[in-house]
């Protein structure tokens, strides 16, 4: 690839106007999906409410891109952002009835939070070491278990082994790709991908294209990322 192939590709990867597109993307695949319908109905000391559980979904799943972007810029804030989503994440995956988040999104709230202090102490890019591999090993390691006391003994029914692997695979991913984030590997990009493209496969199957069309942006992204943090790897030898 050319050099000033790769200049346009990095300033479109570094634009704010990126940051928009990729907001208005997933704000309208929310929308078409029907998310801001959701509610729960709850009683506290005997009057009933109602929690309008999908707006914050939405608003939530608005800070997921903030955040997604500004770490592909290599912006620490972005970090900070997707640890305090990771909660809200968590909370509302657990309403929703993922027996699992109550273990599982715990070890990712910490994972993003180690991943904001790693970068203020340096942001050195890396090539694929050892602790690559094994970040990756750990982050199935620790979904499968957790995922495995959660499903059997938390929500106290028969394990829903679809469910569980449908879970597990995805937060494993999640949590070997939080690690390696720490760490500034460009090609952890490629880790991303594989997950977006699964979510991608997932959705053309449920003739979801609202949700294709959000996961094909994260796609995209992880590409520009790639491409953008492994130029800049080169730049700082």
């Amino acid at each position: 690839m050319s050099n000033s192939i790769i200049t346009k590709i990095k300033k479109i990867t570094n634009s704010t106007y990126l940051d928009f597109i990729g907001l208005a993307i997933v704000l309208a695949a929310s929308l078409t999906l029907g998310y801001h319908n959701t509610e729960i109905d709850f009683t506290f000391q005997g009057t009933k409410y109602v929690f309008f559980l999908g707006y914050v979904s939405i608003v939530n799943t608005g800070f997921s891109m903030i955040g997604n972007r500004l770490v592909t810029k290599k912006n620490n804030f972005g970090n900070l952002i997707t640890t305090c989503n990771t909660f809200l994440s968590g909370s509302i995956d657990y309403l929703l009835g993922n027996a699992g988040a109550i273990l599982t999104y715990p070890v990712s709230f910490i994972g993003n939070y180690l991943v904001f202090k790693a970068w203020k102490k340096s942001q050195i890019l890396r090539s694929i070491d050892f602790i690559f591999y094994r970040n990756i090993l750990l982050g199935f390691f620790f979904s499968i278990l957790l995922n495995y006391i959660a499903f059997k003994y938390i929500a106290q029914t028969p394990i829903d082994w679809k469910l569980f692997f449908a879970i597990a695979i995805p937060a494993g991913i999640t949590f070997g790709g939080t690690f390696n984030t720490a760490r500034m590997y460009p090609d952890n990009w490629f880790l991303w991908q594989f997950y977006n493209l699964t979510k991608i496969i997932q959705n053309i199957l449920l003739m979801n294209v609202a949700n294709v069309a959000k996961y094909a942006f994260y796609f995209f992204n992880a590409i520009m990322g790639y491409i953008t943090w492994n130029d800049d790897k080169k730049a700082q030898l």
